[in-house]
């Protein structure tokens, strides 16, 4: 699958990328615990507005950032853990 991906990617066109920047959350930057973070943008709530998600490698939880804003300009809302029933989620590490 990552060579399909990469083949791919040799294909395409060439484009410009933006800038890096940091994504901010509550005013602050996004910073994890831990390295090895996994960021995923999802209407987690169907709001039809996505929220980010990031998925940590350290305690094998995952942060939710509530969309507040648009699709077109997110302003993610401070962090909360995702839960299953009254506790955090995990996945723990092998």
């Amino acid at each position: 699958m990552l060579f399909f991906t990469l083949a791919a990617l040799a294909q395409a066109p060439t484009a410009e990328l933006a800038a890096p920047f940091r994504v901010h959350a509550a005013g602050e930057p996004i910073s994890t615990d831990v390295g090895h973070a996994y960021p995923r943008l999802h209407d987690l709530d169907g709001d039809g507005k996505r929220d980010l998600l990031v998925g940590q490698f350290g305690g094998g939880t995952c942060r939710v950032y509530r969309n507040s804003g648009t699709d077109a300009a997110p302003s993610f809302d401070k962090m909360e853990l995702l839960l299953a029933g009254d506790a955090p989620a995990s996945v723990a590490a092998s």
